[in-house]
């Protein structure tokens, strides 16, 4: 069943004069509307957050000698899509031609591990002597790397516990034979502040300040500190970016989530805080950061459950989202789950993790991703003592944890929404290339949409007032043509200053784009 829940987010509901200034250069690129960038007068829209569909597929499942970490990674690169998953503290591998259906090939690689033999699974790529890790794996995040040449283009970032912990970068022409690259890329003092980059870690080219970046976990256990946030750091190179104790925090939970414990010692405990963080780059469009925070509410004397005794460090954990347009400054709009727990009984009713990615599905209207559901909540199996406290509040695990999928429209993450009263929004002053518009829009039955050009006076443009528009209706489309006068060319007013005026009515509007004819 399609659980396609929404979430609302900023209104924006007066009209304000429209200030000039030098024009957004947008040139033919798709543009996400997804937050105030592109709105400088409206009335009458929000911002709503948009949850993507579960399938209920399984496409890796748990087995008893083989479980399913949290942090796994996929990826599309020519015409193939890529699995790589934590399973029994080692790194597995599989392929899919359609996104759907996975195979797991029989690899046998070798290694000088003395866990090397018969007994590994035959998709096993890092991990156990394979790929220079002699013992188990921690995290992992696999990213095509544009700077390097094509024997290293893939690279893998993890952490293995005989690496000491601290951040390894490793490499491959073809994401299944990996070497160790770069040695201790991210480092950490680990008897000031233990536990940095215990999570799922991230490193991307980031090409708009040509330089990587990474995102990963920071400990804050100061006196009422919201315990994990998520730290940033940039680097011209792979082999060295700056200590985890020395890098800002860009993401951690809010002041409101520090309670004071119902406790004898009323202590001010953190009652969530941010675990993975899943931060890419939106490939499909300009300057779009897209993060997946993991939540993770903490069990423990606030809860009547277990006011006389918590169990240690437990609790249940599902994914949100936020967006960004430089990757320091995220919106987090209102903290609503986009991916949020199962009902109880299912697969993953107690911890959701993304699975870092996103990939498009062949029909180029809808992107997949995936995520670890679990019905085992942090902590289970941490010791007879959580398992028995855990049992008696009955969050104890119904079934084995597995990896499935999701499907959202192309660019469909937010959309500028008006109710069926309608409402109306422009933009700042943009210069295009291109010779039509393009809309990424969902009317559904009802929806209507008009837009005019306006010019550096907030004049409409003759010929492309919204009375010349054709109305947009009866359309859930992912590159809708604008007409005005049944005529899309915009040729003559390329490179030109131009506002765009949009009145909207009971729709979705996700995305807009200037292109040549013939689409993107």
């Amino acid at each position: 069943m399609c659980r396609h829940a929404t979430q609302l987010a900023l209104i924006l509901c007066g009209l304000s004069t429209l200030a000039a200034g030098e024009p957004f250069s947008v040139g033919s690129r798709r543009q996400l509307l997804m937050d105030e960038k592109f709105v400088q007068q409206a009335k009458g829209i929000q911002f709503v957050v948009h949850s993507p569909c579960k399938t209920g597929d399984r496409a890796i499942i748990s087995e008893p000698d083989l479980a399913l970490g949290g942090y796994h990674s996929v990826l599309h690169d020519a015409g193939v899509y890529h699995l790589w998953y934590t399973a029994g503290a080692s790194i597995l591998y599989a392929r899919s031609s359609d996104g759907i259906h996975w195979v797991r090939p029989n690899l046998n690689l070798t290694g000088r591990g003395a866990a090397n033999g018969s007994n590994l699974p035959p998709n096993l790529v890092l991990g156990r002597g394979v790929g220079g890790v002699e013992g188990g794996t921690h995290g992992l995040m696999v990213f095509v790397d544009p700077k390097a040449g094509g024997g290293e283009r893939f690279k893998l970032v993890a952490n293995p516990p005989e690496f000491d912990s601290q951040l390894q970068i490793f490499s491959s022409a073809d994401g299944v034979h990996w070497k160790r690259a770069f040695t201790n890329v991210i480092t950490f003092n680990n008897t000031v502040k233990p536990h940095h980059l215990d999570s799922q870690n991230v490193i991307f080219w980031d090409e708009r300040i040509r330089k990587y970046v990474a995102y990963f976990r920071k400990n804050m256990r100061e006196f009422g500190s919201q315990g994990r946030t998520i730290a940033r750091a940039e680097s011209p190179e792979l082999s060295f970016f700056a200590k985890v104790d020395d890098c800002p925090v860009v993401m951690q939970a809010d002041p409101e989530h520090v309670v004071r414990s119902e406790s004898p010692r009323k202590e001010r405990i953190a009652l969530l805080d941010l675990y993975t963080n899943g931060a890419l780059k939106y490939p499909w469009a300009e300057d779009a950061y897209l993060m997946f925070p993991t939540e993770y509410y903490h069990y423990g004397g606030q809860i009547a459950e277990f006011r006389k005794q918590a169990p240690i460090n437990a609790g249940v954990l599902d994914t949100c989202f936020a967006s960004s347009r430089d990757g320091l400054k995220w919106e987090r709009y209102d903290h609503r789950p986009f991916v949020g727990l199962g009902m109880k009984g299912e697969f993953d009713s107690k911890r959701v993790y993304m699975v870092y990615g996103v990939v498009p599905a062949a029909n180029d209207r809808e992107l997949y991703m995936y995520y670890l559901g679990t019905s085992a909540t942090h902590g289970w199996d941490r010791n007879d003592e959580n398992n028995r406290l855990l049992t008696a509040a009955d969050v104890a695990p119904t079934g084995p944890a597995a990896i499935s999928r999701v499907v959202l429209r192309r660019d469909g993450f937010v959309s500028v929404r008006a109710a069926f009263a309608g409402g109306e929004f422009t933009t700042p002053l943009l210069r295009f290339t291109g010779e039509q518009l393009l809309l990424n829009v969902n009317t559904s039955a009802c929806g209507e949409l008009r837009v005019e050009l306006l010019d550096e006076q907030g004049q409409a443009i003759p010929n492309h007032t919204l009375q010349d528009c054709d109305l947009v209706h009866t359309a859930n489309e992912i590159s809708r043509v604008v007409k005005w006068k049944g005529e899309s060319s915009l040729k003559e007013l390329a490179g030109k200053p131009v506002r765009l005026h949009f009145v909207i009515r009971d729709l979705d509007l996700y995305a807009f784009q200037f292109a040549d004819r013939g689409g993107i």
